[in-house]
């Protein structure tokens, strides 16, 4: 939500078009200088003497012009008293531009920034640039209008109990061994977030925990791992930082609210990631609309050339940010924050961002999901290190994935096999619908009919036809996904079409304006997997290779994550 706070300047504070407003202000203006004119002479026969002595005291000075070049800005709170005092400074003089700005945290803040139809966005991390609705910003690889440009960045540190993080050093310091310890109930380590929702801090802080998983294990196991994580989680509402509150906790705090809160922490030990460093950027992101009119491009240059200048950075040290590149932590005590020694993370892409909304809010995981599952002979055969069959693992899966998405989801489930039901591959076991009772019900129906059979495998056609009929009932409120689980052979088919016709297929199916998500999860490591995944280049189809039953249920659980996008 936007806040408006008591002593800002008013071009912090206000909200008003330009035009509508000044013609309200004029008219204002003309009737109160005509009630005073008439005051004046119904006073001026009654009470001379104080009109005399009135008469002697200094003229009000006259206002300042205004100045004609504002610009509509919606900015984070951590940011916007960078803004004020860099306003400040433009607001006068023959080259002057005014700020008119909103502050709007969280993800709120791209469609705000739409609907107001603002000049320019900076966020507190480059990665809500993902959000924004497509058109809306001019796209960052290009530059356009300094588009991408950080201005300022804040570390996130971990901070806690003198005991809690001597654990954490001892599972290597790291972001990745505060996941470990987080995901073992048992361990008793918890962890203290800003709702990702309205805060970059919870949203980059959260996000950083499953790209320390990514980077090292893959995008399945990072879905789980937040999964995992959140049942150990205090989501902290509001403004307040994260910090934590008992032993055992462990908040994720950036630096520009840390440092405020050194004095009431005097027993916290604060830790920087070994691995990598957690970082908010805060990013220029001017509108493409503005920077298709000349005159509003010309403002934004000059109040970007002012916030790269010298009161910018003293107000950016007075916010306890840094500038790009580093530099010391700004006013901290010395000893309190530990130096960062780990290269930054990258700033989340859209779909890790997914990831952390599908783990926090059970209506991001809205979905329209087909699953389809090899019944074949390889599926009978023991997963490594148990005796249990492969299909169970699979069974367990499929409902794993009906538990987690929420009832405006869709979900449908084939079994595909070597002329299962003739003359198709597949077989319809539950059709895609709403996840009604009645259709959660028969989700658990069509998951016992998931038995392996001594047949071929049937992968190619079973690939195209779940690709079309998830295009043909294509849903525009949530996001769409194929997933197919086999183990990555198309053998013993006669009849199946070739590689190089699938992928032509799927080229012919393809609709940009219906976009389908497909993934194939392949168990073990044959070398057709890689061929199949060039085969599905076309519609950015994704592989997923996994070898044990953890990385089976892991990848089903991040089926249930991907969500709306």
């Amino acid at each position: 939500m936007g806040r408006h706070r008591s002593g800002q300047p008013a071009a912090y504070l206000s909200e008003g078009r330009s035009g509508r407003s000044h013609a309200r202000r004029d008219s204002r203006t003309a009737l109160w200088l005509g009630l005073a004119v008439v005051g004046v002479i119904a006073v001026a026969s009654t009470a001379v003497t104080l009109v005399a002595r009135q008469s002697a005291d200094p003229p009000a000075p006259v206002p300042a012009a205004r100045c004609e070049r504002v610009l509509r800005v919606v900015t984070a709170t951590s940011f916007a008293p960078v803004l004020a005092k860099v306003g400040d400074t433009l607001a006068a003089g023959p080259d002057c531009v005014a700020l008119d700005t909103v502050v709007v945290d969280g993800r709120e803040a791209a469609a705000r920034v739409a609907e107001r139809e603002a000049d320019l966005w900076i966020p507190d991390d480059a990665s809500w640039a993902g959000v924004a609705r497509r058109g809306l910003l001019p796209d960052e690889d290009e530059g356009v209008g300094g588009a991408g440009t950080v201005l300022a960045t804040s570390p996130i540190y971990l901070v806690t109990d003198p005991a809690t993080a001597g654990r954490i050093k001892a599972a290597g310091g790291s972001w990745l061994g505060l996941v470990s310890l987080v995901g073992t109930r048992s361990s008793g380590v918890r962890l203290a977030v800003r709702d990702p929702n309205g805060s970059g801090d919870g949203m980059v802080g959260a996000g950083s925990l499953g790209e320390a998983v990514w980077l090292e294990r893959g995008m399945d196991a990072s879905s789980a791992a937040l999964s995992a994580a959140l049942p150990s989680t205090r989501t902290v509402r509001g403004t307040r930082p994260a910090l934590p509150e008992r032993p055992g906790e462990v908040g994720l705090v950036p630096e520009y609210a840390l440092v405020p809160a050194l004095p009431e922490l005097a027993d916290a030990t604060v830790l920087a990631g070994a691995d990598h460093t957690a970082l908010l950027r805060y990013t220029w992101l001017p509108t493409t609309a503005a920077l298709g009119i000349p005159e509003r491009a010309a403002a934004l240059r000059t109040l970007l050339a002012a916030l790269k200048g010298p009161v910018a950075a003293k107000a950016m040290t007075a916010a306890h940010l840094r500038r790009p590149g580093g530099g010391a932590p700004p006013d901290a005590p010395p000893g309190r924050l530990p130096p960062l020694t780990a290269k930054p993370l990258e700033p989340l892409g859209g779909h890790h961002v997914d990831h952390v909304f599908a783990a926090w809010y059970v209506q991001d995981r809205r979905s329209s999901i087909l699953l389809a599952v090899d019944v074949s002979g390889s599926m009978l055969d023991p997963a490594p290190g148990t005796s249990t069959p492969l299909i169970t693992f699979v069974r367990q899966g499929c409902l794993a994935v009906g538990r987690l998405l929420p009832d405006q989801s869709s979900l449908g489930l084939w079994a595909f096999g070597s002329q299962l039901d003739p003359p198709r591959d597949y077989k319809v076991l539950l059709p895609t619908a709403p996840l009604t009772e009645g259709q959660r019900a028969g989700l658990t129906g069509a998951v016992g009919q998931l038995v392996g059979q001594r047949t071929g495998t049937g992968l190619y056609d079973t690939i195209l036809a779940a690709y079309k009929s998830a295009t043909a009932h294509y849903r525009e409120d949530v996001g769409n996904q194929v997933v197919i689980f086999t183990d990555g052979r198309n053998e013993d088919d006669p009849g199946s079409i070739t590689l190089a016709q699938l992928t032509a297929g799927l080229k012919a199916t393809a609709d940009e304006d219906r976009p389908v998500e497909i993934t194939v999860v392949a168990y073990g490591s044959r070398p057709e997997a890689a061929l199949l995944e060039k085969a599905l280049e076309p519609v950015h189809g994704y592989i997923s290779k996994v070898q044990t039953p953890e990385e089976v249920a892991a990848a089903f659980l991040h089926a249930a994550a991907s969500g709306i996008h």
